[in-house]
């Protein structure tokens, strides 16, 4: 493994005893290796990805970008994902 940042999901759950709604967030892992990057549930090959950027939208959260060839993946972030992006330049493929 090359490196790896973390990033968020947010869950609502409704407490129907206390009529109460509850958000949950779980911590999961974005991985980058030579050969791909992977989240909790998608694998892309590096060959794959055209591009990583990032925003930090507020100084809780921002959203961190995958540009693939399947599309555009958003993940969550409370970290600025900056040297994550830069190991990615390191092994790349164009």
């Amino acid at each position: 493994m090359v490196f790896r940042h973390p990033y968020v999901k947010v869950r609502r759950e409704i407490d129907h005893w206390n009529f109460e709604q509850k958000y949950i967030e779980e911590e999961f892992w974005v991985e980058l290796t030579e050969e791909k990057i992977t989240t909790d549930e998608l694998v892309f090959s590096i060959e794959k990805v055209f591009d990583l950027s990032y925003k930090m939208l507020s100084e809780g959260y921002g959203f961190f970008y995958l540009h693939t060839s399947k599309g555009v993946f958003t993940l969550q972030v409370k970290e600025n994902p900056s040297e994550f992006i830069e190991k990615f330049r390191e092994v790349e493929r164009k």
